[in-house]
């Protein structure tokens, strides 16, 4: 199973535990828009969030091998606004080490 098919399978199990595995102890998330940064210690609460309120559509992975993984999808937020999500995923010793995300609003539903 690739890597990419492991994370979206802890997803759709909404399985954190499984999720949390696939992450690198140093690992960094960076916004685009924001140019914020996280860290390995802020997921769990965050990836718990996010895993109970957005609906990923649309998933596809547009590049993945043993370095970097490439997806987009349509994400649906708990506040009705969706956003077409580009991310960039590095991998250091098989596990998330990196992502930039890119996000641009599509519209609001009513």
């Amino acid at each position: 199973m690739s890597f990419y098919e492991k994370y979206q399978r802890a997803w759709d199990e909404q399985d954190i535990g499984a999720l949390l595995e696939l992450y690198h102890p140093d690992y960094k998330r960076i916004f685009h828009a924001t140019g914020k940064e996280q860290g390995f210690d802020e997921l769990e609460d965050i990836m718990t969030r996010w895993l109970m309120g957005t609906q990923r559509n649309q998933r596809r992975c547009l590049y993945e091998n043993s370095e970097i993984v490439v997806e987009h999808f349509i994400a649906e937020f708990q506040d009705n606004t969706t956003e077409a999500v580009l991310t960039v995923h590095l991998l250091k010793d098989g596990l998330l080490w990196r992502t930039e995300t890119g996000a641009t609003p599509l519209f609001t539903k009513a």
